[in-house]
């Protein structure tokens, strides 16, 4: 995370200045600092905190260590931006950010996508009501992943993996097109492939206030061409369809005009994302990504985080209350599984 997101993302914000990293391994410490050219890459946290006080500590752990880290750095007087998954448990979430209100620290979760363009316009554009009512949004995600594909042992060893590791994501984006939290959840987790002790399958149904749904659907041992994450957003007046993680497409569209047939020609070669929108047949750009945006999208939060932290009234822990309720909604997906049963939030 730090290598591929956190770095290159620091050094694209002109306030941030790295003064220093900690990494145990010896191996890992001489590589980060001659790679990134790092002024300092201690063994051990609490050195790093003690002698370089730093305005701001940026946690990418494993999740079972971003408790004690995020007490660390905010007992040693610093804000903090930690990644998600935010903690192992619900009661984890209520001691940091009680600490962080304690300490008058600003506390926040990565939630990142949400910054990235692709979901930026269409949540834009959703707000200012261009599509009418938000009522239907179906998320998905395929690819043959399982846990023993894992290069990172800590992440082959999850047995709550898929659904607690990669779909707070989704969650937290499916929760900021509804502007609201989920009222209810109804998941089931079925063991597909008995050698394997972890949710490599997920299908999770969220019900929203006012009359709206969502389903979550997950494979991790699907042998179909991968998708990264796939939404599509059912409104009143329009879909609009939303993929990450490269798009390749070549073809005609057939759409109707005046009660004649048209084929529409459509190229669309992108390596990070692509949002379309869907009406009468036919679909339109609405916004595309390039490149994959990770670091990008985690250097637009970093300013959305400077910008709370300098303001009087801005609201230092809006983004770790809701990553609490974000990992809730995620816990009791397991919760509904285990006990065959609809999870009310």
């Amino acid at each position: 995370m730090a290598e591929r997101i956190h770095i290159p993302a620091c050094r694209t914000v002109d306030e941030i200045v790295i003064v220093a990293a900690s990494e145990p391994r010896p191996d890992r410490r001489n590589e980060m600092r001659s790679r990134f050219d790092l002024p300092a890459v201690y063994e051990d946290s609490r050195e790093l905190i003690e002698r370089e006080r730093p305005d701001l500590v940026i946690v990418g752990t494993p999740p079972d260590s971003h408790k004690d880290l995020c007490l660390l750095a905010l007992r040693g007087g610093a804000d903090v931006l930690c990644e998600k998954p935010f903690m192992p448990s619900v009661p984890e979430a209520d001691e940091v950010i009680a600490e962080a209100r304690g300490q008058g620290r600003l506390l926040a979760v990565n939630t990142q996508y949400r910054h990235m363009e692709i979901y930026r316009a269409a949540r834009d554009r959703l707000a200012a009501g261009e599509f009418g009512r938000l009522f239907f949004l179906q998320c998905w995600q395929q690819m043959f992943h399982p846990p023993l594909r894992e290069t990172l042992e800590w992440r082959s060893r999850l047995k709550r993996s898929t659904l607690f590791e990669f779909g707070t994501h989704a969650i937290d984006l499916v929760c900021s097109f509804f502007g609201a939290l989920p009222e209810a959840v109804t998941a089931h987790i079925p063991r597909v492939r008995p050698e394997l002790d972890s949710d490599v399958l997920v299908q999770m149904t969220l019900r929203f206030p006012e009359e709206r749904l969502a389903t979550l659907a997950f494979n991790r041992v699907s042998h179909a061409p991968e998708r990264y994450l796939e939404m599509r957003l059912d409104c009143e007046n329009a879909s609009l369809r939303l993929s990450l993680g490269g798009v390749a497409c070549a073809g005609f569209e057939i759409t109707r005009h005046d009660g004649k047939r048209r084929l529409n020609p459509r190229f669309s070669y992108v390596r990070g994302g692509e949002a379309r929108i869907e009406a009468g047949g036919s679909s339109r750009l609405l916004a595309r990504e390039p490149r994959p945006a990770f670091a990008a999208a985690t250097a637009a939060h970093l300013r959305e985080l400077l910008r709370w932290r300098q303001s009087p009234n801005g609201d230092r822990w809006a983004s770790a209350e809701h990553a609490r309720a974000v990992l809730r909604v995620a816990l009791a997906g397991y919760e509904s599984a285990e006990k065959g049963c609809t999870v009310a939030l």
